[in-house]
């Protein structure tokens, strides 16, 4: 096999190379990337269910929020109506009070009215 140029010491020391080669850079480079990527992709899985808790969460807050402003809103719309009757009721009640008073002031000056002709006719 000489002959053709091929040399079995040489081919065995290259497959011992090669051999050594492949168990260097699997111990240094292979395993280690290996395990950066499995970390990264552990990392990522724990943000996309962080995520995910973080949406839900969110998902909560604005349920909590609609919730809050329509209690509020109907605490407003309460108030409001309570403050109008309220107020109506006390419109009447001056209303009223003024009445009595007009007619009070409308008895008080028939009675002068009448005095005032009594010591005219006298």
């Amino acid at each position: 096999m000489e002959k053709l140029g091929i040399d079995f010491k040489l081919i065995v020391v290259q497959i011992i190379n090669f051999g050594l080669l492949l168990f260097i850079l699997k111990k240094v480079l292979y395993k280690p990337i290996l395990e950066t990527i499995k970390k990264r992709r552990d990392e990522v899985s724990a943000l996309e269910t962080d995520k995910e808790e973080m949406e839900k969460a969110k998902k909560d807050l604005e349920e909590k929020e609609k919730e809050i402003l329509l209690n509020a809103q109907k605490e407003k719309k309460d108030l409001l109506l309570s403050t109008k009757r309220e107020i109506e009721a006390e419109r009447k009640r001056i209303i009223e009070k003024a009445n009595l008073e007009a007619k009070e002031i409308l008895q008080g000056t028939k009675k002068q009215i009448e005095r005032d002709r009594r010591k005219d006719l006298k």
